[in-house]
């Protein structure tokens, strides 16, 4: 597995998907995402300023990602906190998870989170994705709120 940078030219729509399919039920197809405004915003446009992204390849084909949008308070994402923290989102293609791509790829996007001087990142994580949350939780993002059945987690930079 090798990483890199994301770019403008990287198609985030099957890794928002993935995202959003973590049941591997596939209820989510293109289609119904972009019908959803609330989640069609986290494909929109992308890479807009203060996107930011790490890419995990094998073979130059992708397997996953992390990425970080930031929303504002007049138009909030699932894991708004502030205007300056940025929303984790974060994908590994079923074929390639509980092989540490997940926690190498948010290592990476936290390590550069810190470098650029980010504040904290957030994120929204749906009760039961527990694997998820057990990677969360032992990254340090700790529970700030709770939207329907989804708590919103908070991960201060140092």
């Amino acid at each position: 597995m090798k990483t890199r940078p994301m770019t403008s030219a990287d198609d985030l729509m099957p890794l928002v998907l993935a995202a959003m399919n973590w049941r591997d039920d596939d209820l989510w197809t293109d289609q119904c995402l972009l019908e959803d405004p609330q989640v069609a915003r986290y494909v929109m446009d992308w890479m807009r300023e203060g996107d930011a992204g790490v890419i995990a390849e094998e073979d130059d084909v992708a397997i996953g990602a992390a990425w970080w949008r930031t929303f504002t308070s007049s138009d909030p994402g699932y894991g708004y906190v502030a205007d300056d923290v940025p929303e984790l989102g974060l994908a590994v293609f079923a074929a390639h998870r509980r092989k540490g791509v997940a926690r190498a790829l948010m290592t990476e996007l936290v390590d550069r989170a810190q470098a650029e001087g980010v504040p904290a990142l957030s994120l929204s994580v749906e009760q039961g994705n527990v694997a998820a949350r057990r990677l969360y939780d032992s990254a340090g993002f700790v529970k700030v709120g709770r939207v329907g059945d989804s708590d919103t987690l908070l991960l201060r930079i140092a």
